[in-house]
C-alpha cells in the first residue's frame, strides 16, 4: 500500500484496522471504516452476556419507586435492564416520567426507543461529566445504577461521598468470545496479514485483548501495533497496559474515533497525539 494513498485527504485507503468492539455493536463502526476506504478486521475481544446473577437487579425492579434517579452509562445497560423488567412481567413504560440521567447520546437514544426521556445528559460522555452536572444536588437522594459487573467506581463512590445512597446492580458482563481466539491466532501466526491499527471502544476491549496476548510472543508483537481509543479512560487503560496509543478521540463516539483516525492517517493533529 502506498503511504500517499493513506494520507490523501485523510483517506484510510487500504488501512487494515482491528475492530475489537462487541459484534452486535460493531456494524456501524465497520461501515464507517469501509466508507473511508479502510479494511476492517473484525475480532471482538468482548461479548456482552447476562450477569452471573439477576438477584440484585430483580430486587431493584420491585422497588423502582424508591429511587429518586436512575443512571444509565451505556446502551448495554439500557437494553439488559429493560429486557429484564419485561422478563419479570413488567414494562419499560414504568420508567417513563421518572428522573433519568445517562452518559452519551447513544444511551439517550436507546432510552428514547422505549419512549423514555432523559433529564440529565452531560456534554462530557463519561462519569466525570455526569458528576459535574450533578454537583451539589445529590445529598439524601437514592440512585439506581444498572451497569456492567466490572466498571469504574468513580461515579458511585463520589455520589456516596456527597451524601447519596447508590445501589449498583450488574445487568451484563463482558467475556472473551471463543470465535475471536481462532481469528486472533490466524493474525498472530502469520496466516493472515496483521492489522496496522488497533481500535478500542472501552477498557474491557483493551483488557481482554491484552490478557489473551499475554505471554505469547506473536501476541506481544500485535500489542506493539499503534492503537486508537475512543476516549481518555480507554486510552489510559491502554497506555497502562503498555500499548502504543497514537489516536484519542476528542468526541467520545465512533464517529469521533473515525475522525481522529483520519487525522492520524493524514499526519495532522492525530499524529501529534503520539
Amino acid at each position: 500500500m502506498q503511504e500517499t494513498d493513506k494520507k490523501k485527504s485523510g483517506s484510510l485507503a487500504g488501512l487494515r484496522v482491528l475492530v475489537t468492539r462487541p459484534r452486535h455493536q460493531a456494524a456501524p463502526f465497520i461501515a464507517l471504516l469501509e466508507q473511508a476506504g479502510a479494511v476492517p478486521l473484525v475480532v471482538p475481544t468482548i461479548a456482552i452476556v447476562a450477569p452471573a446473577s439477576w438477584a440484585a437487579a430483580d430486587t431493584a425492579i420491585t422497588r423502582l419507586e424508591s429511587y429518586d434517579w436512575l443512571i444509565f452509562t451505556s446502551v448495554n445497560g439500557v437494553h439488559f435492564f429493560l429486557r429484564r423488567i419485561e422478563e419479570q412481567g413488567g414494562s419499560p413504560a414504568a420508567l417513563r416520567g421518572r428522573r433519568i440521567m445517562c452518559i452519551g447520546p447513544k444511551t439517550a437514544a436507546a432510552l428514547a426507543e422505549f419512549g423514555i426521556d432523559t433529564r440529565v445528559q452531560p456534554e462530557r460522555y463519561q462519569a466525570e461529566g455526569l458528576l459535574e452536572a450533578l454537583n451539589g444536588t445529590t445529598a439524601g437522594l437514592r440512585f439506581l445504577l444498572p451497569r456492567a459487573e466490572t466498571a469504574r467506581e468513580i461515579l458511585p463512590e463520589t455520589l456516596r461521598e456527597r451524601g447519596a445512597t447508590v445501589d449498583v446492580i450488574p445487568v451484563y458482563r463482558a467475556v472473551f468470545p471463543p470465535d475471536s481466539a481462532r481469528r486472533l491466532d490466524a493474525l498472530l501466526d502469520g496466516t493472515e496479514a496483521p492489522p496496522e491499527l488497533l481500535t478500542f471502544t472501552s477498557s474491557s476491549t483493551v483488557g481482554n485483548l491484552v490478557n489473551y496476548c499475554a505471554g505469547h510472543e506473536p501476541g506481544q508483537r500485535l500489542l506493539q501495533i499503534p492503537a486508537a481509543c475512543i476516549g481518555p479512560v480507554t486510552a489510559r487503560t491502554a497506555r497502562d497496559a503498555g500499548l502504543d496509543v497514537r489516536v484519542e478521540a476528542d468526541e467520545f463516539t465512533i464517529e469521533g474515533l473515525l475522525e481522529a483516525i483520519r487525522e492520524w492517517a493524514a499526519g495532522g493533529a492525530g499524529e501529534q497525539r503520539r
